[in-house]
């Protein structure tokens, strides 16, 4: 009975060290980031600028900016829009409250559902999670049907996997365009040069 009992101990020990470095790991996410108000390439920079000075987050990898019309209520300014890789050790729901920090930083108001904003940044997918609940819906319920989210996300990750959908982003990419064609000015000035690489040249923030 004492060996039988000693057994199980170890076994519950082990259960709970493999928990352990499951939630101490490195998870890889993508966000999308959109701004229609003031300087827009800006807010971009800061946004992903205060990602990365966050110790738990390391900002990977950054598509170029696209302009797009807004989509939404009433008339708006265009929208800049681009798409991170981010290396997290933070619980998505904790990964969202630093979202929503950075916009409230930002200057981000939410008087108007899908009004104009200074700063958005979305989750798209959390490594191949599926989540939903009261607060929070991954992967994002409409990134396959926006090509302003579809076209920065190809550029850094075209092989990622919708784990609803079960395609990866250059297929969905393909299918939305095919469906709407594309609305974008791919020749915006700024940030072109970190395209698809590393984005760690924060100190001039």
């Amino acid at each position: 009975m004492a060996k039988k009992t000693k057994k199980k101990v170890k076994a519950t020990k082990k259960k709970k060290s493999a928990k352990a470095k499951k939630a101490g790991g490195i998870t890889i996410a993508y966000l999308a980031l959109g701004s229609n108000v003031g300087d827009r390439e800006e807010a971009i920079e800061q946004a992903c600028f205060l990602l990365e000075k966050n110790p738990n987050i390391h900002v990977a990898k950054r598509s170029s900016n696209y302009e797009t019309e807004a989509e939404g209520g009433g008339e708006q300014a265009p929208f800049i829009n681009a798409a991170v890789e981010i290396r997290t050790k933070l619980p998505v729901h904790k990964l969202l409250e630093v979202c929503q920090e950075i916009e409230t930083a930002l200057g981000r108001e939410r008087e108007i559902e899908w009004g104009p904003r200074t700063i958005d940044i979305d989750i798209l997918l959390y490594d191949n999670e599926i989540i939903s609940d009261d607060k929070l819906q991954i992967p994002h319920p409409l990134m396959h049907e926006r090509l302003f989210v579809l076209k920065p996300l190809r550029e850094i990750a075209p092989n990622a996997i919708h784990p609803v959908l079960e395609k990866n982003i250059e297929s969905l990419f393909e299918e939305r365009k095919a469906e709407g064609g594309e609305k974008y000015d791919d020749e915006l000035p700024g940030f072109k040069e970190i395209k698809g690489g590393s984005y760690d040249d924060y100190e001039r923030w």
